[in-house]
């Protein structure tokens, strides 16, 4: 039988992506359970005689929780798609495949790195230091001298640039349009 030792945490806490991706190990699949205050990340599997087996607590959703970590962890947007690939629908009480939970941390993975590579294009095109064609259009549009800026201003637009493209991945509007970005660079340019 493939069974794992417990992996708990308090129950107010979502489980994180690490720790279903630890309980898909050796296992058939996953389920959360509910003990006292703690919730566990289980794993499934079969007898030697090839029954299943799983420890089922029919009030928890494992499916959510798993689909919510995702989102935690990669954004509403990636989640949202990962899912309904997926087919990933509530299932109160029911585990859910170690494959499955695989795939779909594959899948997140994969478009998360897809999506940063666009913002990265995005992000180069609207670079201060690096005076990329967003960034000098950025200037033109509000009648400034892209030259006459400092590097020190450069740099701290650039910074600002970042913070805004991390919030709108970690909002799940990756990737940023490049009109978005143009937005960005004008109100950094104004202040």
């Amino acid at each position: 039988m493939n069974t794992l030792p417990p992996v708990s945490f308090p129950s107010h806490e979502l489980p994180n992506l690490d720790r279903f991706a630890a309980a898909t190990r050796g296992a058939e699949s996953v389920y959360i359970s509910v003990s006292g205050q703690s919730m566990q990340v289980l794993g499934t599997g079969t007898t030697p005689g090839g029954r299943s087996v799983a420890w089922v607590a029919p009030d928890v959703d494992t499916t959510r929780l798993f689909t919510a970590a995702l989102e935690h962890s990669y954004g509403a947007g990636i989640a949202r798609s990962v899912a309904r690939e997926l087919g990933l629908e509530p299932s109160p009480g029911k585990p859910l495949s170690s494959r499955t939970v695989m795939q779909a941390l594959d899948m997140a993975r994969t478009a998360s790195q897809a999506l940063s590579g666009v913002d990265f294009v995005t992000r180069l095109d609207c670079s201060a230091s690096a005076q990329g064609t967003g960034f000098k259009a950025a200037c033109q549009a509000l009648g400034l001298d892209p030259s006459g800026l400092d590097p020190q201003r450069r740099q701290d637009i650039d910074q600002a640039m970042q913070l805004r493209f991390e919030q709108a991945a970690a909002q799940g509007r990756s990737p940023v349009a490049p009109e978005a970005a143009q937005a960005w660079l004008r109100e950094l340019l104004r202040a």
